[in-house]
């Protein structure tokens, strides 16, 4: 009987042991939420004017893209590709670090930052890769100005530094967070436990704003490439390119 009413005792202890520490997260949390509010107004507020005007990008870089699509200018089409994983990408981006400043708690924050690096991962390792030789060749076939290529190509290098400077910060959180498939929940809960969300949302900005500047940029392309004339050379060039390739 003796060793029944230990193992209650310790049962009883281990359970308000853990109530204390709910509580105890709970009342952070409350504490949390009045001190910090007029930040999440403020960032909310900010948040809905730039959504705005980055839903306004987006609709106008797809109906663009949509269009040298349909014509078979393949060098505007090309760069409306990119310009438009571009801003869907910051978009995505924008709404995690949202959600991060107006999470409640560090279990919360953790799981919107668990995301936000996976996506952070596979946008850095993407990208370079969509302004490789493909869309080199349709800047070239669109006569883009020496200067602008010049802008395009520092800011390619920047994004290429971006993901060699922190491929192995996103890579082990990738890794870490990817032992659930392998049904290791201590390796997961450890993974968890080590991910420091302020340093996701450092990079995510990070990235965003290389993303919005290339993102200027192309748009800048295309309002140059945008008349009659300039839409019929590609369309041209691009049916004498497919020729060839045949």
């Amino acid at each position: 009987m003796s060793f029944v009413k230990e193992i209650r005792d310790i049962y009883r202890q281990t359970r308000e042991q853990r109530e204390r520490l709910i509580h105890n997260e709970e009342l952070k949390n409350g504490i949390e939420r009045v001190v910090l509010l007029r930040n999440r107004l403020r960032s909310r507020a900010v948040a809905r004017r730039r959504m705005k005007v980055r839903a306004k990008t987006l609709t106008s870089v797809r109906e663009t893209l949509e269009r040298a699509a349909q014509m078979g200018a393949k060098s505007i089409q090309t760069i409306y590709n990119v310009a438009l994983y571009l801003v869907q990408m910051d978009q995505d981006l924008a709404y995690f670090s949202n959600d991060m400043v107006c999470a409640i708690g560090e279990r919360r924050r953790a799981f919107v930052a668990k995301h936000e690096a996976l996506l952070l991962y596979e946008a850095a390792k993407d990208i370079p890769e969509l302004l490789a030789k493909d869309f080199r060749t349709a800047v070239a076939g669109l006569a883009v100005s020496p200067e602008r290529i010049q802008k395009i190509n520092a800011i390619s290098s920047e994004l290429n530094k971006f993901w060699r400077t922190h491929r192995e910060f996103l890579g082990t959180i990738r890794n870490a967070l990817s032992a659930h498939r392998e049904h290791d929940a201590l390796a997961y809960a450890k993974g968890l436990d080590a991910l420091e969300p302020l340093e996701v949302m450092r990079r995510a900005a990070e990235l965003s704003q290389l993303i919005e500047r290339l993102v200027q940029e192309l748009i800048a392309i295309g309002q140059l490439t945008s008349s009659p004339l300039a839409i019929s050379r590609d369309v041209v060039t691009s049916d004498k390119r497919l020729q060839t390739t045949r």
